[in-house]
């Protein structure tokens, strides 16, 4: 068995990755996080570049003590990723332009980036921990997805969140991330949104078909029973 020695004279059998293979694995692969999973979208070159400008400002900071340097280099990199991104055109789902004050309009918030309640585990007492649940994505993708329900009262310190497409540590850190309740919650005290009584997460890492043909036309019955006019969406 072909194996790639390092430079103590240890063998490892894992293959050495290559960049290009390296800074894809922050998509979706066994680097997944979602702070640099920006890099997927860059060429070599330019994630060389970027990962560089990280590490330079992150060398600073151990001098420093400031980290924000080390923020603006990682936010300046997901800039150059994204800002040539094209939106997608999509032609095969249904479109409805809002034509009402949105100041006037029950709006409700869905996320899927799997978060939940403290406590109120949708997959049960004994679901997987956020570690685990990174090498359970196929499992994930079989299954069926499942609503969490969150009053627009509920805390951040109330909220969670698991993910096997993506390390879900900065939203168990931050909520605000993928589920920005409290923002919503500012701007209905500024009389600038009306929020619904309750906002919904599930984890988008699942049966998709089974989510848009089967789930997907549940929930949104289950929205208009509750008088929601209006939905945002947030993804990972």
């Amino acid at each position: 068995m072909n194996t790639d020695a390092d430079p103590h004279g240890h063998e490892d059998s894992q293959p050495a990755l290559s960049f290009e293979e390296f800074r894809r694995s922050f998509f979706y692969g066994e680097h997944a996080d979602m702070q640099f999973k920006f890099l997927a979208k860059l060429s070599d070159a330019a994630a060389a570049d970027a990962v560089a400008g990280v590490l330079a400002a992150l060398g600073e900071a151990f001098d420093t003590g400031d980290l924000e340097p080390v923020r603006d280099a990682v936010y300046q990199a997901q800039v150059t990723a994204y800002a040539g991104d094209d939106t997608p055109t999509v032609t095969d789902a249904p479109f409805t332009p809002v034509t009402g004050d949105l100041a006037g309009m029950r709006l409700a918030l869905i996320s899927a980036g799997g978060v939940f309640r403290v406590g109120d585990d949708p997959m049960g007492p004994h679901g997987p921990t956020q570690q685990e649940s990174l090498s359970m994505i196929n499992d994930f993708l079989r299954g069926t997805p499942t609503l969490s329900r969150l009053p627009k009262d509920t805390p951040d310190t109330e909220l969670t969140a698991r993910h096997p497409g993506y390390d879900a540590r900065t939203a168990q850190r931050d909520p605000g991330t993928v589920f920005p309740l409290a923002v919503l919650r500012e701007l209905q005290d500024a009389g600038q949104i009306l929020l619904a009584d309750n906002h919904y997460a599930f984890t988008g890492a699942t049966s998709q078909r089974r989510l848009q043909h089967r789930v997907a036309p549940q929930w949104a019955e289950q929205l208009v029973a509750e008088e929601v006019d209006a939905c945002l969406l947030v993804a990972t």
